[in-house]
């Protein structure tokens, strides 16, 4: 990328010198760096069946017996997650912590009971508090848990190949306008470029 940068302020040969160059690295990385980053890497989400089982292990201490709150009845599975129903429960917080301890990968949703539309807003900041605002989906009845977004290698090389060769190139044509013949210029603008890049390809909006 940075060869892309230099070239790119030698004029118009540097235009087309800059393109070959930046295409060439885009193929080679695909090639070389593909096999290797999907070594080990995983894909999708654990099985919901899985998740709604360990679930309902984890907070079948709660259980309140025939008419209360039950693990087996108030736990299921919902999309990509499962559902708890807060209904009947004597102790819902201790469940809501409980089931936050126990959900790291997989969405969780809080349903709350129609009697009650207070406790919701009761639960929201304690939720914010312990997952972030950024995680949680908010509807009337229900609060939404989602996983964190975590991005893996891949992401960030395609992204990398992707954004900084442009911003490498902006910041050395940059750079070399404020004093043309300081071929330093370049290499400063370019360095500039890519460290932008990379804060903006790593950024995750919080």
């Amino acid at each position: 990328m940075l060869a892309v940068a230099i070239a790119m302020s030698l004029g118009s040969d540097g235009l087309k010198l800059a393109a070959f160059l930046w295409g060439l690295t885009i193929v080679l990385c695909s090639l070389i760096l593909t096999p290797i980053l999907a070594v080990g890497r995983k894909r999708g989400v654990p099985e919901t069946d899985a998740f709604v089982k360990t679930l309902r292990e984890g907070l079948s201490e709660f259980n309140e017996g025939k008419g209360g709150w039950r693990a087996l009845s108030h736990v299921r599975g919902e999309g990509m997650g499962a559902s708890v129903s807060l209904s009947n429960a004597s102790n819902p917080l201790l469940i809501i912590e409980k089931a936050l301890n126990l959900s790291n990968q997989c969405k969780l949703i809080f349903r709350f009971p129609k009697n009650d539309p207070a406790m919701r807003e009761r639960t929201l900041p304690i939720l914010e508090e312990k997952v972030g605002t950024s995680r949680i989906q908010r509807r009337t009845k229900s609060l939404t848990i989602v996983p964190e977004v975590i991005i893996d290698r891949s992401v960030i090389v395609t992204r990398v190949m992707m954004l900084c060769p442009p911003l490498m190139v902006g910041g050395s044509v940059g750079f070399y306008s404020v004093a043309p013949g300081q071929p330093m210029l370049v290499v400063l603008g370019a360095i500039a470029g890519a460290i932008l890049g990379m804060m903006i390809v790593t950024n995750k909006g919080r």
